[in-house]
This record gives structure tokens, C-alpha cells and sequence, in this order.
């Protein structure tokens, strides 16, 4: 089925309107975390002329001049600004379910684009002192509508005036063949307190394997960087614009690609066995994927709010493309034939609030899709001849997995 692809403003009105409607009285508030790494130490401050309320909150400690912003909770950005040296300066807003909303104002730099979607705890920008302010901090709110709300953090109510620590610290879902017998497991990367943490599945119940690498504010990869069979672990950082690629010995490769906006994405492009790099760029809504003579295809697909996926989803041994668009929790999957014809498939699962992961879970040499539920820790994996599999036949039936793994938010 070939679907033709929407411009990126109607995308993004199109991601709000449908996931984050406002609702008709106030609901739960969804799970908000200081808007600062894991384990950092905050303290907030406010007065009584606040504009635009007194229950907005100024951020500040030591040295926070470039400090690294990171979402508060997922969702989708509304607003990326710029008002210059006038009231907030650079800043960005994001929109939560339930018709909850955060805004981080006075930033030095923007690392997001309107209509992209964002986990929890990944990095949005950097503390600054731009707008009509004296001195740097970062003043953050959190809304329902209009209306700025008394800030929960770790459902708890923020207490001006104190020192308080970032409990930001979420999982995030992969998955890998973590040891060569051709079945992908599941695992999680921790933003632990200063460093990053790989907690890999393990299905004979001896106990999760852990490794630590990177930084908790990086965005995790994995891939047979050395074509054993085995898949390796790795980050993309992205103020240096670089991924640290950790080998089956222990060392670790630096490779640098893309610009600071941009996702990583990891995928067998040319069939050789081995794992390559590219990137999801989202405010052009299209794939940058590494060759090997140093060129970069391009690919389109998708809208700025989609989030990136990639799998061999007709194994024939090159990875294919495809995006996971939360506002009607559906993987859209990209193949290319033979003849260089495309198609793009729409097959649902999930809801709007899960995260996607692939993975070849029965081993038969064909990438499978499924999401992983923040709330629950659930993972949900469907198994099928291949992840296009039709629905209504009887030799083709999907089968649904579950599994509990990892830190509920």
C-alpha cells in the first residue's frame, strides 16, 4: 500500500489535535520529573509578581550557564520561539496527554523542532540567559491549558527554596542479540545518575546482564559493529555530534555524523553483515543513512512527530526503514523491491503513550515490531511471518508477547 506523505505543518497540527486534546475538566496529571539530568540537584525559586505566575519556577545552582534542559515528561513540542532579548528569549513548550503542557524558557540553545515528539529525559537544550532576565536560569511551568499549575515532580509538590534532586531518570527500550543464538531479547537503557546503564534481557533467568556507557543524557543504539553475530551497544551524544560505539573487547569507537536536532538510527544498509549508522533528522521528516563510501542516502518518511524504527521486515538481509506515529499508534514499515519499487505498510499496535522497539523475537530472520508501555514496563512484541503480516488470515495469525522489563515511570 503506498500512502502519500502529509506536509510537515499538517503533520504536526494533526499530532496535537488528535493525541493531546485538552480535556473537558482536569484529569491526572502524567508523571513529571525535574527537567534536569538524573541526580542533579536543583533549587527553584519564585516571587510574587512571577510573570506569568507565581507558580512558575526560576531554576538555579552553580554553574548553570549551558547545563544540559531535558523533557520533564514525554510528548509532543507546540513551540520552539525565539523573542530575542525580550521575555522569555529562546523557549520551548510541550504538550503532555490530558491537555497538560511544560515550557522551558530563557535557553540558550534549542535542540528540538514544533511537532517532534520527545521521551522523558531527553535533552531539549541548554540553560541560558537570553530574554529580558539579569542572569542565567531556567524558568519552567507546567500548564493545564492556559492555566500554570503548582509544579509535581515525582508526584510530589515542588517546595521553593529548597535543594531538590532530579529523580529524571527513565528507561528506555531496545533490544539485541545479546548472545548469537539469532533471537533478538529486549533491554532497557538507564539514565542512571551521571552515566548511562545497558540492562540486557536475559531469557534463562540467571540474571540481567548490565553494562555502563556513555553519559544518562545520551541517546542509545545498538548493532553488530563487528559482524559476529552479536549484538554490541552504543550512544549517539548529541552536543558533540558523535557515537560511541563500544566493541565485543571492551574499546569503544567514536564516530561523528549528523547535527545536534538529529536522532540516531542503526541499520544493515548494504547486507555485509555488519551494522551502520545514520540518523532521523525531524524537522525535515527524513532518514540520513551512512554508506559505505562515505555518501548519505537520503530517505523520506514520515512527519516531524514520527519516531524513527528500523528492521529487516522482508528478510532479505538489508535493513529497511519505518516510523512509529503515537498519534494513531501505528508503525508505518518501508520496503523496497527488487525493481526499486516502494511500498510503505501500515500495521497498528499499541496506544498513543508507547514507545516503540523492534526485534526479530522467533529468530526466523525477519524484524519484528512492538512497544514498550512506560507506565507498566511492559514490553509488547508481535510475531509474524513477516511484521506486514495480514491480520485476517488464518496461516498468518499474529501472535502478541509480553513482557515486564525494566523501571515503570
Amino acid at each position: 500500500m503506498r500512502l502519500r506523505r502529509p506536509t510537515p505543518v499538517l503533520a504536526a497540527v494533526a499530532v496535537l489535535a488528535g493525541l493531546f486534546a485538552a480535556p473537558a475538566a482536569a484529569s491526572a496529571a502524567p508523571d513529571q520529573e525535574l527537567p534536569f539530568g538524573c541526580g542533579e540537584e536543583w533549587r527553584g525559586s519564585t516571587r510574587a509578581h512571577h510573570r506569568p505566575s507565581a507558580l512558575a519556577i526560576d531554576f538555579n545552582r552553580d554553574g548553570d550557564l549551558g547545563r544540559l534542559v531535558v523533557a520533564s515528561a514525554s510528548g509532543v513540542v507546540s513551540r520552539v520561539e525565539d523573542y530575542g532579548t525580550k521575555s522569555y528569549g529562546k523557549w520551548v513548550r510541550i504538550e503532555h496527554p490530558e491537555g497538560y503542557a511544560s515550557v522551558y524558557a530563557h535557553l540558550k540553545a534549542q535542540w528540538v523542532v514544533p511537532g517532534q515528539f520527545v521521551d522523558q529525559g531527553a535533552p531539549i537544550g541548554r540553560v541560558g540567559d537570553t530574554g529580558g532576565v539579569s542572569g542565567a536560569h531556567l524558568h519552567y511551568e507546567q500548564l493545564l491549558g492556559r492555566d500554570v499549575q503548582p509544579s509535581l515532580f515525582h508526584q510530589q509538590e515542588f517546595v521553593y527554596g529548597v535543594p531538590t534532586l532530579s529523580q529524571n531518570c527513565p528507561d528506555v527500550p531496545l533490544a539485541g542479540d545479546w548472545n548469537g543464538d539469532r533471537v533478538d531479547e529486549v533491554a532497557v537503557f538507564r539514565r542512571d545518575a551521571g552515566a548511562g546503564t545497558f540492562e540486557m534481557y536475559d531469557p534463562a533467568g540467571v540474571g540481567s546482564a548490565q553494562v555502563r556507557l556513555g553519559r544518562a543524557s545520551d541517546l542509545p543504539v545498538s548493532g553488530d559493529w563487528d559482524g559476529d553475530g552479536v549484538t554490541d551497544i552504543g550512544v549517539r551524544r548529541q552536543a558533540a555530534r558523535v557515537f560511541f560505539l563500544r566493541m565485543a573487547d571492551g574499546s569503544v569507537v567514536r564516530k561523528r555524523l549528523g547535527l545536534i536536532k538529529d536522532l540516531p538510527v542503526t541499520g544493515d544498509w548494504d547486507g555485509n553483515g555488519t551494522t551502520d549508522l545514520g540518523v532521523w533528522r525531524p524537522g525535515r521528516a527524513h532518514f540520513r543513512l551512512l554508506l559505505a563510501d562515505g555518501t548519505q542516502q537520503v530517505v523520506r518518511l514520515g512527519t516531524r512527530g514520527s519516531q524513527p524504527v528500523t528492521g529487516d521486515w522482508d528478510g532479505d538481509g538489508l535493513t529497511d526503514l519505518g516510523v512509529f506515529d503515537a498519534a494513531t499508534a501505528t508503525f508505518l514499515l518501508r520496503t523496497v523491491s527488487a525493481d526499486g519499487f516502494e511500498t510503505v505498510t501500515p500495521v497498528p499496535l499499541g496506544s498513543s503513550t508507547d514507545l516503540p522497539v523492534t526485534g526479530d523475537w522467533d529468530g526466523n530472520g525477519v524484524t519484528d515490531i512492538g512497544t514498550w508501555t512506560p507506565g507498566t514496563a511492559t514490553y509488547t512484541m508481535r510475531v509474524a511471518p513477516s511484521p506486514a503480516a495480514a491480520r485476517r488470515s488464518t496461516t498468518a495469525v499474529p501472535e502478541l508477547r509480553t513482557l515486564t522489563f525494566g523501571r515503570p515511570r
